[in-house]
């Protein structure tokens, strides 16, 4: 780890402390060896003050030992018809499992405590079916969940609930989940299965708002999603509508696949979010430093000119910053030349490790958008090694540098960079349609 990488996780710390957020493992990830990294991330999480409540699944654990004892079951997800026998062989697999949890956590000091806070009543009948032992939630005991968390015990909520009369409900633990997140307030709810959805489906955009992941679930594709992913994906929604800000789905074929997911701008898994993800805004004074160490590599790289710390806070204004989750990761200029009645480009940049996502582009479209503002005649750019990006952006090379103001083609005489002159009048054509 290098130092700008240990500097972006510490950008986190403030923003999750005191926070919740509920993590939500598959049956299978807590049988394989990956588990173990999963305790102690749970561990670096409390240490950071953040509250976590666990959910666990157990279908894999219910699979096994009804073929161990014979039994044919009537589903092992809770998703479905859950019958007697179905029942009895998931409470005791559920309660082993737990068990094994709580022994776990033990061995990484982690105080905590098995919770019946789910009440539920029986599904009842669905498309002409009897689900007789399968429960719809009714209500998470947050009150419960919430002592638990104020003295400092992880509170491990099973995939069961139970009626007003006391009798044991199988339910989801993907529905699990995503209730304890609204109930909470939950900052974040992580689904964490053994295989990495991302990868697992080849989405090109990890990423999505809950309008996206809804039309999503609404075209083909869903049907080629596997079915735990797909039911998932539609707790996200359901928990974003209902005030969860972000819910994560990741996997643990990386070992630190959590912490990485929630201490880098882009994660590892995939994401549907509430808020705004990504926000473009003008840069204000307690973005100088952050712009300044955002482009300094680049200077290096004879990419841009270099800029002093004090001519960016002197020309903040100028500048518009990406900031995702808060952190900014790309940067723009609009220097105006009022007395030409021109616009300058500069300074575009996007952090290493964000390239390919489109940002350059919203950053550019952001910059056509304040010369227009501006009401500039044209938007020119001096490039080097940006050139061929900013004319597929809709920029054309020009030869005639005596259109320049005459101030700013002295410093392209000095600097001996022999920058390419781009132009782009684009946004003066669309105001003229308008």
């Amino acid at each position: 780890m290098n130092f700008e990488d240990l500097r972006a996780i510490l950008q986190y710390v403030p923003q999750f402390r005191g926070a919740t957020f509920v993590i939500a493992l598959d049956g299978s990830v807590i049988e394989s060896p990956d588990f173990s990294n999963i305790l102690l991330d749970l561990a670096v999480l409390r240490s950071l003050n953040i509250d976590v409540v666990l959910v666990h699944g157990a279908a894999s654990q219910i699979r096994s030992l009804g073929e161990k004892r014979g039994i044919s079951l009537s589903n092992c997800d809770g998703t479905g018809v859950t019958d007697e026998a179905t029942l009895e062989v998931s409470m005791d697999a559920i309660s082993r499992l737990s068990h094994s949890i709580m022994q776990s956590l033990t061995t990484v000091k982690i105080r905590a405590a098995s919770t019946n806070a789910i009440r539920a009543r029986p599904a009842g009948i669905i498309g002409g079916v009897d689900n007789l032992f399968s429960g719809t939630i009714d209500q998470v005991d947050g009150a419960m969940l919430r002592s638990f968390l104020d003295q400092n015990i992880l509170p491990v909520v099973q995939p069961l609930g139970f009626d007003a009369d006391g009798r044991t409900l199988r339910v989801n633990s993907d529905k699990v989940a995503r209730e304890v997140g609204i109930a909470l307030k939950a900052s974040k709810i992580i689904f964490v299965s053994l295989s990495n959805p991302q990868e697992t489906t080849h989405f090109a955009c990890r990423q999505w708002s809950a309008e996206q992941a809804s039309a999503l679930l609404e075209s083909s594709a869903a049907d080629k999603l596997p079915a735990g992913l797909l039911s998932k994906i539609k707790e996200a929604i359901r928990a974003t509508r209902d005030g969860v800000l972000r819910v994560h789905l990741i996997g643990v074929a990386r070992n630190d696949a959590l912490l990485a997911e929630l201490f880098s701008n882009e994660g590892v898994g995939l994401m549907v979010y509430a808020d705004a993800y990504h926000e473009v805004r003008p840069a204000t004074k307690a973005d100088a430093d952050e712009i300044y160490s955002l482009i300094r590599r680049a200077v290096e790289d004879e990419q841009l000119l270099e800029r002093p710390r004090s001519d960016i806070i002197s020309q903040i204004e100028d500048y518009i910053v990406l900031a995702i989750d808060g952190n900014v990761v790309g940067c723009v200029a609009i220097h105006f030349y009022a007395e030409q009645k021109l616009a300058e480009l500069a300074c575009l940049f996007v952090k290493k490790g964000h390239n390919g996502m489109g940002y350059g582009g919203i950053l550019v479209e952001a910059a056509r958008q304040r010369a227009s503002e501006l009401q500039v005649d044209w938007l020119f750019a001096l490039s080097t090694q940006a050139a061929g990006y900013l004319q597929k952006e809709g920029f054309q090379k020009e030869d005639d540098l005596s259109l320049l103001p005459p101030n700013r083609l002295e410093k392209w005489r000095k600097n001996n960079r022999n920058a390419v002159l781009l132009v782009c009048r684009e946004h003066i054509e669309k105001e003229t349609v308008q």
